[in-house]
């Protein structure tokens, strides 16, 4: 296992591993053969056909999540360093559902079923962090879920805008990317965000989008 310093902090700065004893989360993962892997842009780090028995976090980077749907890749979600992959399938037989690839050069830490689990038995906080995690996850599919299926395109961005929970939000995908996330045309999606500008509801700056009133612009788009 090779961690610097900063890779190290990054991890156990994360919500999973707050308050967790550090020594000893680090001497599971070395005896657990936890490894730290470099990917170039456009590198496969997980692909949909691998059985889940494995979890990571970017340490640096950016990745895509997709999954084949009729012969489309359908964009599920960006990862940026910091995030987490893999947690909520670690325990099971089950193909993962998406493929990951890396859209600039990541590196990701790599967690092994055995050291997760020796770490749950261990380590209280770990636990309770990790519950807590796998809620937010079933939280954050059940939002994709509600914007995805919004049906206008406005209500789409609407209640995608709203999930992030903040006042103002930061883009982390191009306008074509998002179109993909939102599943609607790139043309739709810009009217979309010209219509919540008209409207009063947000202001745009780049990717910087400032949400004005965010219970009345969910409300409106029905």
């Amino acid at each position: 296992m090779t961690l610097t310093k900063k890779e190290a902090e990054r991890i156990f700065h994360s919500p999973i591993f707050l308050g967790v004893d550090v020594a000893g989360a680090l001497k599971l993962f070395d005896e657990h053969n936890c490894q730290a892997v470099d990917f170039e842009d456009g590198d496969l780090i997980l692909s949909q056909n691998e059985t889940a028995h494995k979890a990571g976090i970017f340490l640096l980077g950016e990745a895509a999540a997709t999954t084949a749907d009729n012969s489309k890749n359908a964009l599920l979600r960006f990862f940026k360093a910091g995030d987490f992959f893999g947690i909520a399938n670690l325990f099971t037989n089950q193909n993962y559902v998406s493929t990951i690839r890396a859209k600039k050069k990541c590196r990701v830490f790599f967690f092994t079923e055995d050291a997760i689990h020796a770490l749950l038995e261990a380590d209280k906080t770990f636990l309770y962090n990790y519950l807590g995690f796998l809620s937010g996850r079933i939280c954050y599919l059940n939002q994709k879920i509600r914007y995805l299926t919004a049906g206008s395109a406005e209500r789409k961005l609407a209640l995608y805008l709203s999930s992030f929970g903040e006042e103002t939000v930061e883009l982390d995908a191009s306008l074509s990317s998002l179109s993909e996330l939102l599943d609607i045309g790139r043309a739709s999606l810009y009217r979309a965000f010209d219509t919540l500008i008209a409207d009063g509801y947000i202001q745009k700056d780049g990717r910087t989008i400032h949400l004005l009133d965010v219970d009345a612009m969910v409300q409106n788009y029905q």
